[in-house]
């Protein structure tokens, strides 16, 4: 076996040519990390915004908010039921509308599907409070037109900051906080009064309603109660698992279109791997030579300048996921697919991430060393030693 020591004193004898080919390794797997931190940044955006604790009530079939819609009877009914928690002798749980209204962005680039919820008085105390927290100004009055904007959607269009008014249906809403989610999708919100948004959108109740279980355990007999009820076409979910499933298609989809962009530069790496080792190859004929006079297998050969396409392709990974965990410190906004509204991530970085690049990076230099390492197995010794 041609000791390891070998093929670290050969790539330091040809820094040029491999710091290249790690160059090209690590810009792809940068791409391909970045695209996993993407599509989790979105996973875990969504999934914040709900607890397991928390049941939410929606129409049957509908996958998001938007399309879902809950008379406010049936909130009132369920609201009651034996598995919610009750507080100083009110039910927890928060019936919300939720619409969207276009807004003008600040820059002036055009303007953007924003999300607004309508939220009830005991539903913002006795639930909402307790994740969402007021990090400037206050809530608003209910009855009224004060809202309160999401920290992600302050400045970033007319009117959003405190003091001033934001015009949504042809009526002026005065912006008097700023919420924080904790870098949930309801940072990305403007939250107010639930009859006056319901009476300005025009519908006839709710969209969906959240309730906090008395135990986590009691939502298989919450959900069949709900789906047992003909009165009206409702289930009822735990929260998290609902928001969970509402990040699956633009996650799945950001992850599948981040996928084949990395998978088309990934020829290119290992073209580059490619080229790189073959002229190993030929610079170093007579080294192979030597090595197989002095009774080294071709197998060793073989092994040898594989291995040493993979500590460049290793090489390459490590600064293609330290660049990429870099990003961790950015924000980026996107469409959430479910209701088609702006949302705005970080970048999520995490090690099995670090994991599945690596091995995609070793795979790279692998298919682009072997070919060459098989070239050089297969040198006779007789023509090699002539060089």
């Amino acid at each position: 076996m041609i000791p390891l020591s070998y093929n670290v004193r050969s790539i330091l004898r040809r820094r040029f040519s491999a710091f290249a080919t790690a160059a090209g390794l690590g810009l792809v797997v940068f791409v391909f990390a970045a695209v996993l931190m993407l599509a989790a940044g979105v996973e875990e955006t969504l999934k914040a915004t709900g607890s397991r604790e928390n049941a939410i009530f929606l129409r049957k079939g509908s996958t998001a908010e938007l399309t879902s819609l809950l008379p406010r009877e049936a909130a009132k009914a369920f609201a009651a039921d034996p598995s919610v928690a009750v507080e100083g002798g009110r039910a927890v749980a928060s019936p919300e509308i939720f619409v969207i209204f276009q807004l003008a962005r600040l820059d002036g680039s055009g303007t953007a599907n924003v999300g607004l919820r309508g939220v009830t008085k005991d539903g913002w105390e006795l639930l909402r409070s307790r994740t969402v927290k007021v990090i400037d100004g206050r809530p608003p009055q209910w009855g009224t037109s004060e809202v309160m904007i999401g920290r992600s959607t302050r400045g970033r269009y007319k009117g959003a900051e405190i003091g001033q008014a934001i015009s949504i249906a042809r009526r002026q809403w005065q912006v008097v906080g700023v919420l924080d989610s904790g870098g949930s999708a309801f940072d990305s919100e403007i939250w107010g009064d639930a009859d006056q948004i319901i009476d300005t959108a025009r519908r006839p109740g709710y969209s969906t309603m959240t309730a906090r279980l008395k135990s986590p355990s009691e939502m298989s007999a919450l959900a069949a109660t709900v789906d047992a009820d003909p009165r009206w076409n409702l289930e009822a979910k735990r929260e998290d698992k609902h928001y969970e499933e509402a990040s699956g298609p633009l996650a799945s989809f950001i992850r599948i279109l981040g996928t084949i962009i990395a998978v088309f530069f990934s020829f290119g790496a290992i073209l580059g791997a490619m080229i790189t080792m073959y002229a190993q190859v030929a610079n170093r004929v007579r080294e192979v030579g030597t090595l197989r006079a002095l009774g080294f297998r071709r197998r060793s050969v073989l092994g040898s300048f594989l291995v040493e396409s993979l500590i460049l392709a290793l090489i390459g990974a490590a600064a293609g996921c330290a660049f990429a965990a870099l990003l961790g410190a950015l924000s980026f906004t996107t469409t959430n697919f479910s209701t088609f509204t702006e949302i705005k991530f970080q970048f999520h970085f995490a090690l099995p991430m670090a994991v599945k690049a690596t091995i995609f990076a070793l795979v790279m230099g692998l298919l682009g060393g072997l070919f060459p390492a098989v070239r050089a197995a297969r040198l006779q010794i007789a023509e090699a030693t002539k060089g």
